[in-house]
């Protein structure tokens, strides 16, 4: 006993204090006495801390050999006591036998001390330390926690502890590295592939069904403390501390898990709550990365089934109108090029119908997240597109049909994205975007193009009147659908001035089309009465008036030939039913009772003369033999006629009724130069050039140059006489003018030009001035006082 005693004052103080914690007999604990000196003694002196930490590291590694469980729980409860009292910078050189120590204890095969080993460590997580350790790595801590999220032993209880002791750990080890940049690089590969596959394992195979809220957060409930819950909440804050170059690190082993264990099919709800996680939890700057790598996952799987590419989509349509994500980042056409790009794959193989009714509802919701403005730039793109795959494949037996499918899927996904539009100004509808979309309404098939009416209807209609607007047969009707109209703006003038004649002659030809559906005409209706209401004035009450005539001109024109068949005689009767529809909304839009009263006038003889020609009869789908062998005095009666549409407009202030007396252009260009400078088809008709007459007068006419002295009353007589020249003709000479000035050198177009007039003035003064200069010298003038003389 002596020689002990002996032995023990001859060993350090430290040791000593090390070895007085621990109580004669284990069942009794700690002592909290001694434990007491041993801080102080720490706290005095930080540089024995080191040394401290040494010795009870071997003291416990001997404890766990020899299986003195108790004291290996003493030991470890001393070091936590040790590591929350001590703050100093000697404390890197503590926490490295500590952390020797935890991660003997996660070794063991002991669940007790295993557990014992993660709570030290969530305990040390929390420490901010004062100085960082650039030498300190958590490999092994990454692994041995994640190797415990997969545990598979048999019995419930076991596995579940084993769970939850490993997300401990791991959220641990998160909180430990990820804020502090100069720690271990956390968001290296072979680190986040383990920490973000156990979490989400975790997570997928939680038991308890927990409910979420709208933002993917757990709804709260008693047993908090689930593996489940930790996960999800450890995944939350590893993803809310990812800096931008850090997202992709974090979401590409999330991506690589749901492939692994096929999470995309056949229910991708566990994938949509994952990623609405990822995406709540990500800075919103940085959301657009997850659009953007759910894109590229997706060209990644051009090869697998259909199903596995349409849950991608609809995780993708989960995700997008989070309101805390910045849309779909900056490269906006590109995103949608890529569905495009898809779209056209689709086409070239079978049994595509979920995945391209996926791709399409997706091209819709990505584009309801974008500016009106970056809507038109869709829409300008996917109506190119389809321009381009109708008019660039065809042959001499017609469209090649992948390429018409693929046109058709393209309108298809610009009728979706038509649904997220709220048309403002109409001067937005640049020519880029009108001409292509009116050129695909034309040459396409019944179906497509009202697909295209529906855009178009979508463009104009700035006042949502589309869904009020029904067939109307009488006055009455029309005011019971409470139509909302507003007067164009100053912003419009580009619109009316450059793309209205363009919509009139597409509207024109529309109806002229004899495969016409009733949708189809309704479709028609309905743009031609939306464009009034958005840009309401008289003048484009006059102009759809003329339009309207022309097209009920052109139907009873067919009528006339004899012997029609049964379909043409149909598509008249629904063209005469959807003309008379028109005018009585524009009858009733111009607020003149004379307008109204012989509208009126006209549905009543053609309900009594000729009902099969009422909208309710001949747009409704009913078949009927019908026959248009009526008198010319009968006809008068249920037809509109520019003369009495004329009388009923007369002396209206804003109607410009002499167009009523002029025949409808209906061959006008959808060409023409953009406001934005960009050249189409030019035409030549718009190039206005004008001659200065010098002293050699002389009069520019159709034959050429005259003399102006051989110009008599004989001849202009028969110039004015003359038929006017033709269309062709004057579109020739303007293009002969518009190539000269293209081909000539600048040089020897201004040489051509004639002299200005104010230039020779200019000289012929200077010269009086001079010669009267001379003159006044000569008399012995002063010619200072000259000027002044002049002006008097």
């Amino acid at each position: 006993m002596a020689g002990c005693v002996c032995c023990s004052a001859l060993k350090p103080r430290y040791k000593r204090l090390v070895d007085n914690i621990f109580p004669s007999s284990p069942e009794k604990g700690l002592v909290r006495s001694e434990m007491e000196k041993l801080t102080y003694y720490a706290v005095s002196a930080p540089e024995k801390l080191d040394r401290i930490g040494v010795y009870l590291a071997r003291k416990l590694t001997r404890d766990i050999a020899r299986h003195r469980d108790k004291a290996v729980f003493i030991a470890m409860e001393a070091l936590n006591q040790l590591l929350l009292a001590c703050h100093a910078q000697q404390i890197n050189l503590f926490v490295e036998s500590f952390l020797r120590m935890v991660a003997t204890l996660l070794e063991s095969a002991n669940a007790e001390f295993q557990a014992l080993g993660t709570h030290s460590f969530e305990k040390f997580s929390k420490i901010e330390e004062d100085t960082a350790s650039y030498h300190r790595r958590y490999d092994f801590f990454v692994s041995k926690f994640s190797s415990m999220c997969h545990s598979n032993q048999q019995d419930n209880n076991i596995r579940l502890k084993a769970q939850l002791n490993g997300v401990q750990g791991l959220r641990g080890v998160i909180r430990k590295t990820v804020s502090d940049e100069l720690q271990v690089n956390i968001w290296e590969k072979q680190h986040m592939d383990k920490i973000i596959s156990s979490l989400l394992y975790i997570m997928q195979n939680d038991t308890n069904d927990e409910k979420h809220n709208d933002d993917g957060s757990p709804v709260p409930k008693e047993d908090s403390e689930h593996p489940s819950s930790l996960a999800e909440e450890s995944f939350r804050e590893l993803l809310s501390r990812a800096a931008f170059a850090n997202v992709p690190a974090a979401v590409s082993p999330a991506l690589s898990h749901m492939d692994n264990h096929k999470l995309w099919t056949p229910d991708s709800t566990f994938a949509i709550k994952c990623f609405k996680i990822i995406m709540y939890s990500v800075q919103g700057q940085y959301s657009h990365l997850i659009v953007k790598m759910l894109l590229d996952h997706l060209d990644n799987h051009g090869t697998e089934k259909q199903h596995t590419r349409a849950s991608i989509l609809q995780v993708l349509c989960a995700i997008v109108p989070i309101p805390s994500s910045a849309a779909i980042g900056p490269s906006v056409i590109d995103v949608f090029n890529r569905l495009a790009r898809h779209l056209k794959i689709s086409t070239e193989r079978l049994n595509q119908k979920d995945f391209v009714n996926a791709l399409i509802e997706t091209t819709g919701v990505l584009a309801g997240v974008v500016p009106d403005y970056q809507k038109l730039e869709i829409i300008t793109f996917y109506i190119t597109k389809s321009q381009e795959a109708i008019c660039g494949s065809e042959d001499g037996e017609g469209m090649i049909s992948v390429d018409k499918k693929f046109a058709s899927l393209l309108l298809q996904s610009l009728h979706r994205i038509s649904k997220t539009y709220h048309a403002s100004n109409l001067s937005t509808l640049s020519s880029t975007l009108l001409d292509p979309l009116l050129k695909v309404a034309l040459l396409t098939d019944p179906s497509e193009r009202l697909l295209a009416h529906n855009l178009l209807i979508s463009l104009f209609d700035r006042n949502q009147n589309e869904s009020r607007l029904t067939l109307v047969s009488s006055q009455t009707d029309v005011e019971s659908m409470g139509l909302v109209s507003s007067a164009a703006s100053k912003y419009d003038v580009d619109f009316l001035d450059r793309r209205l004649p363009s919509i009139y002659h597409w509207l024109f030809e529309s109806f002229k089309h004899d495969d016409n559906s009733i949708n189809n005409f309704m479709s028609l209706y309905k743009c031609a009465l939306v464009l009034c209401l958005s840009i309401f004035s008289p003048d484009i009450i006059t102009d759809m008036t003329c339009l309207t005539l022309a097209v009920q001109g052109a139907a009873i024109e067919l009528l006339n030939n004899a012997n029609q068949p049964e379909d043409v005689i149909g598509h008249v009767s629904q063209v005469l039913a959807s003309t008379a529809s028109i005018m009585l909304v524009l009858a009733h839009l111009s607020a003149i009772p004379e307008f109204q009263h012989y509208v009126n006038q006209v549905m009543l003889s053609r309900n009594s003369i000729a009902p099969q020609l009422m909208p309710e009869h001949a747009l409704t789908g009913q078949k009927t033999r019908i026959s248009f062998k009526f008198e010319p005095e009968a006809l008068s009666k249920v037809i509109f006629t520019s003369t009495a549409i004329y009388d009923a407009l007369v002396g209206r202030i804003g109607f410009n009724i002499e167009k009523l007396n002029q025949p409808f252009l209906a061959n006008l260009p959808l060409d023409t130069l953009s406001s934005e400078g960009k050249h189409g088809p030019i035409d030549v008709e718009s190039i206005n050039i004008s001659f200065t007459m010098g002293r050699e007068t002389s009069v520019t006419l159709e034959d050429g140059v005259m003399p102006a002295n051989t110009i008599t009353y004989q001849y202009l007589k028969q110039v004015f006489t003359k038929p006017p020249i033709s269309r062709k003709e004057q579109m020739a000479k303007n293009q002969k003018v518009a190539d000269h000035i293209r081909s000539v050198p600048f040089e020897q177009l201004i040489a051509e030009m004639k002299p200005d007039p104010t230039i020779e003035c200019k000289k012929w003064y200077e010269q009086v001035i001079n010669t009267e200069a001379n003159s006044v010298e000569d008399e012995g003038i002063d010619p200072l006082v000259f000027p002044s003389i002049c002006y008097f």
